[in-house]
């Protein structure tokens, strides 16, 4: 590796400065900038920013072009295959006719483009600048607008600390809320991939890491979520509820069907899919490409899947009472304030949630002490099916679709 020539900390010098300083200089060579594990790598030839990388995998080509919707998973693979014996990418996927030549040099100016925006975003920091540092021989290079750049990373800047102070937290939790207002707001594709990722298990902090896409656009969708009360923040029990569930003496045991107390799972992974519907699903098995634009803004209506169910107590007290489910969210435990209230004492004072979902009624443990089980598993977020039977302390309950779309 040859010398380094320029270093220095992030929180002392500005990145826009380090890369003008690197422009009026007429270098050539690699400015590497690093955060904790994050690296990205930007290659200058004679002042021209020409190229640009990130270790992070959701910045690079191939994850880019997908997420614009580009090329398929499946035209991925095969470049990703291809790549390792060949070498560059977007020559491969234009070879391949998967791009044009044109549609390469935008593909290329976004991902370079989105290494050095990401790095904006940093509040802290490392950056060093290797003098005549050859490019990677993957390396497909082109001309960036240096100044453009510049001026749309202060931009962005200031949109970042406006959502930073519109979400000061990254570990606040969300999870969906069902009102019959939302059916009247339409949403993008990319902002329904959000919240299906909402599940009350997620901090906003996993959802950015989760999502595939830059972190300033997840804040702006989930700000956006959050303003039209399509999502809320989960809130701690109250201490009356804590103090509650102290005096609940019922044990987890009572409530495990294999009788074992110390059971642990970890949370399980909310893997909602969009309704599947032979007018919004294109010709490919890929779940973020179902609608024909990226463009295109659909209703809850659209979306949701209409469901009739009922919930039906086969153990416990009263037995064979019936709970019809036909609004948009109910709430279950010993509290009278209730929708669904059980008088079981192994039930918590609010239990569980149950909401009306993208593909059905879906429950949500609240926190509870003795947890959710269906069918003999527990669960923290499950989608509701037909002849589930769903456990909450001593009482058993069985779930019954009478319509469904």
């Amino acid at each position: 590796m040859t010398d380094i020539v320029l270093n220095g900390s992030l929180s002392a010098f500005k990145l826009a400065d380090v890369l003008t300083f690197l422009h009026t200089s007429h270098m050539t060579g690699m400015l590497t900038l690093a955060n904790g594990a994050t690296e990205a790598y930007v290659f200058y030839r004679r002042g021209e920013l020409v190229y640009a990388a990130s270790n992070q995998e959701s910045l690079r080509l191939g994850a880019t072009l997908l997420r614009r919707k580009k090329i398929t998973r499946e035209q991925a693979a095969i470049i990703d295959e291809s790549v390792t014996v060949r070498g560059r990418l977007g020559d491969i996927a234009v070879q391949q006719g998967i791009l044009t030549p044109d549609e390469l040099t935008d593909a290329l100016k976004l991902q370079i483009a989105s290494v050095v925006f990401d790095a904006f975003m940093w509040s802290e920091g490392a950056f060093s600048f290797y003098d005549g540092f050859d490019l990677p021989v993957n390396a497909v290079t082109i001309s960036i607008d240096l100044s453009n750049l510049i001026m749309e990373g202060a931009r962005r800047i200031e949109e970042w600390e406006h959502c930073l102070a519109l979400l000061p937290d990254s570990s606040v939790v969300f999870r969906v809320v069902s009102t019959p207002d939302t059916e009247k707001i339409t949403l993008t594709v990319d902002e329904w991939k959000i919240l299906f990722m909402i599940n009350g298990q997620r901090s906003l902090e996993q959802i950015c890491r989760d999502a595939g896409d830059d972190v300033l656009t997840v804040y702006r969708v989930v700000y956006g979520l959050s303003a039209n009360k399509l999502i809320e923040a989960v809130q701690e029990a109250s201490e009356t509820e804590s103090e509650q569930a102290k005096e609940e003496t019922a044990p987890l045991a009572e409530a495990a069907p294999d009788g074992d107390a110390t059971i642990r799972q970890m949370p399980a992974e909310f893997d909602s899919t969009l309704r599947e519907a032979k007018e919004l699903r294109g010709p490919t098995t890929d779940d973020t490409n179902l609608l024909i634009s990226s463009e295109a803004k659909l209703s809850y209506r659209d979306i949701v899947k209409q469901t009739v169910s009922q919930l039906t107590i086969v153990a416990g007290e009263p037995l064979g009472a019936t709970f019809p489910l036909t609004n948009a969210v109910y709430t279950m435990g010993r509290h009278r304030d209730n929708s669904i209230r059980l008088t079981d004492v192994g039930v918590s004072g609010h239990h569980a949630r149950v909401y009306r979902g993208p593909d059905g009624y879906v429950v949500e443990d609240l926190k509870s002490r003795n947890g959710i089980w269906i069918n003999g598993d527990r669960v923290y977020h499950a989608v509701l099916k037909h002849g589930d039977r769903l456990q909450l302390g001593g009482t058993d309950l069985d779930y019954t679709v009478l319509f469904g779309d």
